[in-house]
């Protein structure tokens, strides 16, 4: 009988201790370390007791009786400590309240050290046979180191017990197991003290850790059950307004503070325990941006929308342990935002009817001459940009061709353009050089508007004659357009001047070239050109490249190429308006062609 209970205390020493070496392995927080210090404990126990009872003579037994006290006189303060940490108490367990626990434990293990002592705290009694089981006697030291465990395991479960109150259903079952498991060991171990029958020589507490040391390690480990505390109470605010709820690593709902219970309606202990998923099962949303977005009732408005921000929580070991789901409610940012979408919708329509009017789709046809136009607005089109151009007739059969540019955006800049575009047709004349109309222009811009705003143009009196087109180009600070031969020949015309709505004294100057059948002038603004890819631009190069590489091609293949290129080049939005005006000589027998 005696063989056997020493090989059943040996398994049971040989588990627990493997249960200890599990959860030093995987010990994921303060919690899992004081567990570990725990079972080694009763592990110790276990084997020590075990060999005591196998040995072969009394002083051996003896022996191994006080050695068991190694574990014996650390289980409760482990005990302890444990529970502080699962209850979220952990700033209780400090060093000093550790050093004070470990004094009792180090005054008993001394007292058994010391042959003056040792018997007040246990011996065997004289003529003790080695093939029984003897009643061990206890000294007074014994009975002071008893009441000290049973105080420290009382106020243990009380703390675990008050905690239980807060949780819901769910959990508080769970948690009752976890509390009978843990009374399970201090029930027999007073049996076995207080010598109540067959207890009285056998001491079965550690065989009884077995299941109470499965089951912290079930709740630690396979349950999560130490993230019942709030596990990011410090990062909880409890005044905040939004809302903020905790979710362990299983989607279930450990804390919530205030201004997460008052949107859910639901008190505290009513929300832990609940899967994320049921407590915003209400209505769950993606926004265009990626968000997600939640609508929760309300009582007074009906319904708030919230958006959802998932932060990942880990463990001290750097292991998934949960999220902090915060609730900002966006309901009226997301009114606004429905607002200024229509505001824009209404904008871009008012800015794309105002930028027809400014650059004209389709351009009249002038003898000997086709002509394309096109304008590419910046962004996304929301704003009403500053360039523009014109093909207008003057007399003598002559033709006016401008393309400009108005410095910004917005109402005020279409207004310049709006003006520049409108007194250049009134002053246009073929009685004055077109540099002579510049300089008019210039000081009724100058003197016309309070706007702050300058310009930079290319105008130009176009002659078509019997199979040559003669065009005069005059340049206000804009770039020179550049002349495409039928030969593959490309070079810029005109002569750098002043830009307009800037100097009263500006200087410009005419350059005439003729254009032969073939022939292609392109003028541009500034969006072509300084399109940009990190530091570098799109450049006069890569225009000319284009219009030596489809010289053949219709002119609205060119116009569209030259449109397109840009895009490639700096991406599908354009940082500034582009626009582009092509004329070709085709001759008096060519029909003009428009697009």
């Amino acid at each position: 009988m005696l063989t056997l209970l020493t090989a059943l205390m040996t398994a049971t020493g040989l588990m627990l201790a493997a249960l200890a070496a599990y959860v030093g392995w995987r010990r994921s927080s303060r919690a899992g370390v004081a567990l570990a210090v725990l079972l080694t404990s009763v592990a110790w126990w276990g084997l020590a007791y075990a060999l005591e009872l196998g040995a072969a003579d009394v002083p051996t037994k003896s022996l191994w009786g006080d050695l068991k006290y190694l574990g014996i006189a650390f289980l409760a303060p482990a005990w302890l400590v444990f529970v502080l940490e699962y209850t979220d108490r952990g700033r209780l367990a400090t060093r000093r309240t550790l050093v004070l626990l470990a004094v009792e434990p180090v005054l008993l293990l001394a007292a058994l050290a010391l042959p003056a002592t040792h018997d007040l705290v246990h011996s065997y009694p004289p003529g003790a046979s080695e093939q029984e089981l003897p009643v061990v006697g206890t000294g007074p030291l014994f009975w002071v180191h008893l009441a000290y465990s049973n105080l420290l395991i009382v106020v243990a479960t009380g703390l675990f017990l008050v905690s239980m109150v807060r949780l819901s259903g769910t959990y508080r079952r769970m948690a009752l197991v976890l509390v009978a498991a843990a009374l399970l060991p201090w029930v027999v171990n007073l049996l076995h003290n207080f010598e109540v029958g067959w207890s009285a020589r056998l001491d079965l507490t550690p065989f009884a850790f077995i299941l109470t040391g499965a089951v912290l390690v079930w709740g630690l480990f396979r349950e999560r059950l130490v993230q019942l505390a709030p596990l990011a109470r410090s990062a909880v605010v409890e005044h905040m307004v939004d809302g903020v709820l905790v979710v362990d690593a299983f989607g279930r709902l450990t804390d919530a503070n205030p201004a997460a219970t008052d949107l859910l309606g639901a008190s505290r202990s009513r929300l832990v325990g609940h899967a994320l998923e049921e407590v915003l099962a209400t209505s769950g949303a993606v926004g265009q941006d990626g968000r997600d977005l939640v609508a929760l009732p309300h009582a007074e408005s009906g319904a708030r929308t919230f958006e959802v921000r998932r932060d990942p929580l880990q463990d001290t070991g750097g292991r998934a342990a949960g999220e902090l789901v915060i609730l900002h409610d966006v309901t009226d940012r997301l009114r606004v935002e429905e607002t200024l979408a229509e505001l824009l919708v209404e904008r871009s329509r008012v800015a794309a009817a105002l930028q027809q009017s400014l650059t004209p789709g389709e351009l009249p046809p002038m003898p000997g001459m086709e002509a394309v136009g096109r304008y590419e607005p910046a962004g996304d089109g929301h704003e009403i940009g500053g360039d523009f151009f014109d093909v207008f007739p003057l007399e003598d059969d002559a033709w006016g061709v401008v393309l400009g540019d108005v410095s910004g955006k917005g109402a005020e800049a279409a207004a310049v353009t709006a003006m520049a575009r409108y007194t250049l047709r009134a002053l246009a004349t073929t009685r004055h050089p077109p540099s002579r109309t510049l300089a008019r222009l210039n000081h009724q811009l100058l003197h016309a508007t309070e706007l702050e705003r300058h310009a930079t143009l290319a105008y130009a009196v176009v002659r078509p004659a019997a199979d040559t087109v003669q065009v005069t180009v005059s340049l206000a600070g804009h770039h020179p357009p550049l002349l495409s031969r039928r030969d593959g020949e490309v070079v810029p015309v005109g002569e750098l001047g002043t830009v307009l709505a800037l100097l009263e004294d500006g200087e410009w100057h005419d350059v005439t070239v003729v254009l032969e059948p073939g022939d292609l002038l392109c003028l541009f603004t500034d969006g072509l050109v300084e399109a940009r890819r990190g530091h570098e631009m799109f450049g006069t190069g890569r225009v000319e490249d284009v219009l030596g590489r489809l010289r053949r091609e219709s002119l609205a293949e060119v116009a569209d190429e030259l449109v397109q290129a840009p895009r490639r080049f700096h991406g599908p939005a354009l940082a500034d308006d582009l626009a582009v005006l092509l004329l070709r000589a085709v001759g008096r027998a060519g029909a003009p062609r428009l697009a």
